[in-house]
């Protein structure tokens, strides 16, 4: 009977312990805060500022709330800015635990500026998308093809379509440049993005716990149990882009501390020819906007002249 209990407590132990992994890397607690004052993510204050006053300007912004269907039944919600019906369509996907506002405080605003149709989306497990796990693009990068579905439903299938990710939103769109991608999905604009979701994981777990290979088949597990979500060795960014036909630009911050570089180098090293590659000095992560405003509009308006 001691035996019994013995076994009994460290399994409820064991348990606990796979939930609180399961909090920590794929549950998000911001679901419900306030999606322009999020938490400080940046050392540089007047940065963060910026972000945040660049965040209330595009909430202020006339948009049309719009919602589809994910594959598995989630709603997924958005913002709809509606310039002209004969302009191209660009599809945004904001960063793990972000907000579509924060995340494209200042490229929402250019890409209406330079007169496109912008929808910037909530990825499942936030806000007013439906969905408990984050799953770090191998569930998102399918609701990729979701908002492409909505958007030739509502446009055309001949509508031009822009995809832009920052983050898990740049990981999400270029791993959905490996799904059977409508030939109207033009291009694809990422900011650092991640190769894949077990590189990034382990790579924060090493942070608190050199040995982070100790720790993965703990966390693999407790995404598995929790949210049902299998995380599979082929599922990533630098294999999705092997084989693409999407041409895909990539921009990084050289001093990006949370997304390493060598990520997005792996990403392009995969498919140098479809994939092109640039970095900004002295940027960390998400901010590489900041660190040459000139250079990284005319890298973006240079990309899409070419491949629209």
């Amino acid at each position: 009977m001691i035996a019994f209990i013995i076994i009994l407590i460290l399994l409820l132990a064991l348990l606990l312990g796979l939930f609180v992994l399961y909090q920590k890397a794929f549950y998000n607690p911001y679901r419900n805060a306030d999606e322009i004052h999020t938490e400080p993510f940046l050392k540089d204050k007047d940065q963060f500022d910026e972000i945040i006053n660049q965040a209330k300007r595009l909430s202020e912004i006339p948009c049309r709330r719009v919602y589809t269907r994910s594959y598995d039944g989630l709603r997924l919600a958005g913002r709809y800015y509606h310039i002209a019906d004969d302009r191209p369509l660009c599809i945004c996907f904001h960063g793990f635990r972000g907000s579509a506002l924060r995340d494209f405080s200042v490229m929402g605003q250019f890409l209406q500026n330079e007169g496109y149709n912008v929808l910037i989306v909530d990825q499942r497990a936030h806000f007013k998308s439906g969905g408990h796990t984050i799953a770090y693009g191998i569930r998102e990068r399918k609701d990729v093809l979701s908002w492409i579905e909505y958007a030739n439903r509502r446009f055309g299938h001949d509508h031009p379509i822009y995809l832009f990710g920052i983050s898990m939103g740049a990981a999400t769109v270029v791993m959905a440049s490996g799904l059977d991608l409508p030939p109207n999905v033009r291009l694809i604009c990422a900011d650092c993005p991640y190769s894949s979701p077990r590189d990034i994981i382990t790579h924060v777990v090493r942070w608190s716990f050199k040995k982070a290979e100790l720790v993965w088949p703990l966390i693999r597990f407790s995404a598995l149990i929790f949210g049902r979500l299998n995380i599979r060795k082929d599922i990533t960014a630098a294999n999705a882009v092997k084989d693409t036909k999407t041409p895909v630009l990539i921009v990084h911050g050289e001093d990006d501390a949370f997304v390493p570089p060598a990520m997005s180098e792996a990403i392009h090293a995969a498919n140098p020819a479809m994939v092109e590659y640039h970095t900004f000095p002295n940027a960390v992560h998400g901010v590489s906007y900041f660190s040459d405003p000139d250079r990284y509009i005319a890298i973006v308006r240079d990309f899409i002249k070419r491949h629209s």
